[in-house]
């Protein structure tokens, strides 16, 4: 069933501030073995997200969060999460003593609403984070700003690997409609090895970069070598 990623916040629709976050989160996942199966960018509203969440956490393994966290009057995340699941918006007390150990008594009040948790919500801990990673059910409550986001993730990225993803990789030197037939025929013979042609305009080596990927390196590498018969030497830039 793979992951699911959420991209809350009306910065990110109106291009105020550009997402980074879930480009990079897919490049992880795919590294670990986990397939990403949708990205959704949603705005600050409770009901939105409740809804959005729900689908999600039911159609996916994993579901991960990012935005709407934080102390202010537009971040209700956890107040969404907490209405997806039923479930009741409480102080966490775990939560609230690691606020106050972190942040100066003056500015402690306004980040105690962070604390407020949907009811059974787990804190999962690590040496490196003052602050721990959130999960509801099978979502993971990520923040928005990268860099808190990258080392939250790291801190438990290992909890995602699955068996890794083989890809072989050519680049030809043939326009991408001359290939076309072959990769219909070549996907219809090898359904379970996803083929993808990407071709490119400013690159004086290549004009086209296909790849072959799957769980099953037998797959790919049969698939592949199939595939590299049909071209003359010349044709091939090199493979990977």
């Amino acid at each position: 069933m793979g992951a699911g990623i959420i991209v809350i916040g009306n910065e990110v629709l109106s291009g105020k501030v550009t997402d980074i976050n879930s480009t990079w989160l897919m490049a992880q996942f795919h590294d670990l073995g986990m397939p990403v199966e949708r990205v959704s960018i949603i705005p600050d509203d409770i009901a939105v997200i409740a809804e959005e969440v729900r689908r999600f956490s039911g159609q996916f393994d994993v579901v991960l969060t990012t935005g709407g966290v934080g102390p202010t009057h537009d971040d209700v995340t956890f107040a969404a999460i907490a209405q997806s699941f039923d479930k009741e918006l409480v102080a966490n007390a775990e939560l609230e003593a690691i606020i106050r150990e972190h942040i100066p008594a003056g500015s402690a009040s306004g980040y105690l609403r962070m604390a407020k948790l949907p009811e059974g919500t787990h804190l999962l801990y690590n040496p490196g984070l003052p602050f721990p990673v959130t999960r509801v059910e099978n979502v993971y409550v990520m923040p928005g700003e990268p860099t808190v986001l990258r080392k939250k993730f790291l801190a438990i990225r290992e909890t995602f690997r699955q068996a890794p993803f083989v890809v072989n990789r050519a680049f030809l030197r043939v326009d991408e409609g001359e290939i076309a037939e072959r990769l219909d025929r070549l996907q219809s013979k090898h359904p379970q090895v996803e083929i993808g042609s990407y071709p490119v305009y400013d690159n004086h080596n290549y004009k086209v970069q296909v790849t072959f990927e799957a769980k099953n390196e037998v797959w790919v590498e049969s698939a592949f070598h199939e595939f590299l018969q049909e071209f003359r030497p010349e044709d091939i830039w090199k493979t990977e």
